[in-house]
């Protein structure tokens, strides 16, 4: 086992639609635009949604950056203190589930491991996955089964004002890290939700109102073998 490699899953949400996942296995996959216009409504979406590559200059002493007046042609140099180019996608299409994942880094030497309060933003309940390669399993089975391309893996999170380079789907602001976020992305090229069933989870995932975080409690205790000494 890597440190990586996740251990729980927790889906958040309303009861009925928790209610749903856990008695028939819905899995929504909300639309990438989606996410963009959550942020900006104010919540929690990321306006950096579909960015494919950021670019920080700050050697300043190589960066001219010229303003020309259009009326009388008038050019008026600029000595920037900060210069930050993003490139996207502006017809963003496919689609992003998103499930709060802990894994060994997260509790491994962590005394009194929580998790963030900020989640609580998400819905009123959350779905414990126990078995998450079984989760994994079927969800991908079915996409398979659809023929729908996709890929998964756990969200890496950058600086934005200091990251230079390519960004994919599976890269937030560190700002969100806090929501330790494993995604499946569909490479989809209708841009509308999309849907899949995969079974009940009722035999290897619990579900809890929101406030059971309170008392949640993960520790990392490795299993003695025959060779331990006491």
């Amino acid at each position: 086992m890597t440190e990586d490699q996740p251990l729980f899953f927790l889906k958040f949400g309303s009861e009925k639609n928790m209610t749903d996942f856990i008695e028939n296995g819905t899995v929504y996959f909300n639309t990438i635009d989606y996410f963009q216009r959550l942020e900006e409504q104010g919540l929690r979406g990321d306006k950096y949604e579909g960015t494919t590559k950021i670019t920080n200059y700050h050697e300043y002493e190589y960066l001219k950056v010229t303003i020309t007046i259009p009326e009388t042609g008038k050019q008026i140099p600029i000595n920037p203190t900060k210069f930050h180019l993003r490139e996207f996608l502006s017809d963003i299409k496919g689609n992003l589930y998103s499930i709060y994942c802990i894994r060994p880094k997260d509790i491994i030497g962590v005394e009194d491991f929580k998790v963030d309060k900020r989640v609580r933003e998400f819905g009123t309940h959350f779905v414990l996955i126990k078995d998450v390669g079984k989760f994994i399993n079927k969800v991908c089975d079915e996409l398979e089964k659809i023929k729908m391309d996709f890929s998964t893996r756990q969200v890496e999170y950058y600086e934005k004002d200091k990251i230079n380079g390519d960004i994919t789907l599976f890269h937030k602001m560190k700002e969100f890290e806090y929501q330790n976020e494993f995604r499946i992305v569909l490479y989809n090229e209708k841009m509308e939700p999309k849907v899949i069933k995969i079974g009940s989870l009722k035999d290897y995932a619990e579900i809890f109102p929101v406030d059971a975080l309170d008392t949640l409690e993960v520790k990392w205790e490795p299993r003695k073998t025959a060779g331990n000494k006491v």
